[in-house]
Formats: structure tokens, sequence, C-alpha cells
């Protein structure tokens, strides 16, 4: 029973950490524990929410999501062709680019459980913070 007692603690203090340091892969929103019921028995547990979505979400670090979003804006990049393009649409491509974005940090060991390993050098230039001319809009001013 202790055991189990330290258990839940040592996933609660994680959790709380992981509200402070990401934000949902869906819409950017800030995270929070919520207590979730699970059945008529009144079987819960906290688990991670966004209120923004209204989902269960277990989050990503906020530099990956702003990434994956800058990406997903500049480039058009499409992984559900089949589906309308809409805001829904468009945040499920910028989840699944957090998720690419995610597994490959994980791979390269500079990201874990508890965030990056190493400090971050953002370039902002690369989170939306440039503007693209083209050859018209430099004719036009």
């Amino acid at each position: 029973m202790e055991e189990m007692k330290f258990q839940s603690e040592k996933r609660l203090d994680m959790l709380k950490k992981r509200t402070k340091r990401c934000c949902c892969k869906y819409c950017g929103g800030n995270l929070i524990l919520k207590k979730i019921v699970f059945s008529d028995f009144e079987d819960s547990r906290v688990e991670i929410f966004c209120e923004d979505c209204d989902r269960i979400e277990f989050g990503v670090e906020k530099e990956i999501y702003l990434s994956a979003k800058f990406f997903a804006d500049e480039t058009g990049f499409n992984c559900y062709p089949e589906l309308e393009e809409n805001a829904r649409s468009q945040q499920m491509n910028i989840a699944k680019l957090c998720e690419i974005m995610v597994w490959e940090n994980q791979n390269l060991g500079i990201l874990d459980k508890n965030g990056f390993q190493v400090p971050l050098k953002l370039n902002e230039n690369f989170l939306g913070e440039c503007i693209t001319l083209t050859e018209r809009d430099l004719d036009e001013a």
C-alpha cells in the first residue's frame, strides 16, 4: 500500500511539473490538472487536461509546439489530405508535427520526461517573427 501511495505522489508531482512546462499539442493552450471520473463507480484519477480543447492531453514542450505551428503555417504541411482543410485539421497537423519532433528530440537524447536536457537557443526568425516579402511586395513599396 505504501509503494502504491509513493507511485501516486510521484506521478502527481510529474504531472504538476508538466502542466507548468508544457502546452496542448493541438491548440497551444495552457494545461491544468483535472480529476477525471471514468465510470459510474467513481473510478477516477488526475490527468492533464486542456480546457480550450476539452480533452485529456499530455502536452508537449512549448518550444516544440511553436516550431510545429510555424512549420505547418509556412509550408502548408498536411498529413491528412483526405480531410477538409479547416481549423480542426490544422490542429491535427500541428499535433502530428509535435509528435514527430518529440520523437526526434527524444531519439537525439536532448528531450526526456523532464523536458529538454540541453539549453535551447531559439531562432526567433523561425518562430513567426520574420516577414516574407515577394518581388511584388517590393515593387509596391
